[in-house]
């Protein structure tokens, strides 16, 4: 079983710890393909209209300018930095028993890592635009194919926004993507905010059920998710992925 998350665009800057070391990361073989878009990211972010070429909001600058120093920044494991309700709702440190090669998170920064890499805040979401890049999803998805190819054994529970689906695009026969609904006026509704909390939820159950016995099949996610929600699978084609339906009411 593998858990895909998209990261959060703010994070908990850590207070202490050693600066970023490439090497410690998940497939440290890529730290080259990860210093250039670190180093482009800090000349960006050295420009007076960087909020702009990076797409945040102009109240952002100080989270913008900090990305010039994150070579030096103190790092924590992701869960620590990366905040929101997903995050929140998954509640990782709590977890006993978790196989830290299980839950990847992607970003425009690193390209994938676990929650457990030791990483510093910074200030880059996937819509960004770095000079001479194109969309960062595009990119690290030439880089990340070959990289995870056969990483997974099992399902693959894709809980990223739609920003982050590009970075990578796992066998479809084996993928359920979670998507939420809720029932208005006697319709379906895709929810956005209250998603992210849901997908949380349901990466914890699946990391419970998963460290008790392993998870290998999508009717196993199914059944897991459906001790926390009603939910409907989608069966998955040779061009789509599965898509498992979680109903909030």
């Amino acid at each position: 079983m593998l858990i895909l998350l998209p990261p959060s665009e703010g994070k908990t800057p850590p207070e202490t710890g050693k600066p970023l070391d490439f090497n410690d990361l998940l497939f440290p073989e890529m730290s080259g393909e990860r210093r250039t878009v670190l180093q482009e990211l800090q000349v960006t972010s050295s420009l007076p209209n960087a909020h702009e070429k990076l797409n945040v909001g102009k109240s952002l600058q100080h989270e913008v300018a900090a990305n010039q120093h994150i070579l030096d920044a103190p790092t924590a494991p992701g869960f620590q930095v990366y905040t929101g309700v997903l995050f929140d709702a998954l509640d990782y440190a709590t977890l006993d028993h978790v196989d830290d090669d299980v839950t990847l998170v992607f970003s425009a920064l690193f390209g994938v890592t676990r929650l457990s890499d030791a990483i510093p805040a910074y200030r880059f979401p996937a819509t960004a635009k770095l000079p001479g890049f194109g969309p960062m999803g595009t990119w690290w998805r030439e880089r990340l194919t070959d990289q995870l190819a056969g990483f997974a054994s099992g399902p693959v529970i894709d809980c990223r926004s739609t920003t982050y689906r590009p970075f990578w695009k796992s066998p479809p026969l084996f993928t359920v993507t979670i998507d939420v609904f809720q029932r208005v006026n006697g319709e379906l509704k895709v929810v956005s905010h209250w998603a992210k909390q849901a997908r949380g939820y349901v990466a914890r159950r699946l990391l419970q059920e998963h460290a008790r016995s392993p998870i290998s099949s999508l009717d196993q996610v199914t059944e897991a998710v459906s001790g926390l929600y009603k939910v409907e699978l989608v069966p998955p084609t040779n061009r789509k992925a599965a898509s498992l339906r979680v109903m909030l009411n």
